[in-house]
């Protein structure tokens, strides 16, 4: 059994929201549709930004990677593709399609 499901194509993200939270308080939430997905170490550490957050954070803090939100991003198994700048499974047609025409755009 392969526990990744395949996913197929991009589609809208808009359901995950931007987790910048001032105090850490359920009340200081930003609850903006989320535009990025931001590694904040090399252990993974993640979260998401709306884009005034991401831009906050680009001025505030360093960080590891970012790329745009996806579907993908947040799903269980899903690998983090630096290369490709999106989240996805190594399995995935999709996934594997998006690193063949990156390769040939190099």
């Amino acid at each position: 059994m392969n526990p990744n499901v395949p996913v197929g194509r991009m589609v809208d993200a808009s359901p995950q929201l931007c987790t910048y939270s001032p105090g850490d308080t359920d009340a200081n939430d930003c609850g903006v549709p989320a535009t990025w997905h931001i590694a904040w170490d090399a252990q993974m550490e993640n979260g998401l930004a709306c884009d005034q957050h991401m831009a906050e954070a680009q001025q505030r803090f360093a960080y590891f990677d970012r790329h745009p939100i996806s579907p993908d991003c947040g799903m269980p198994n899903a690998h983090w593709f630096f290369e490709l700048k999106r989240c996805g499974y190594p399995d995935d047609p999709a996934t594997q399609e998006a690193a063949e025409a990156r390769r040939q755009h190099a």
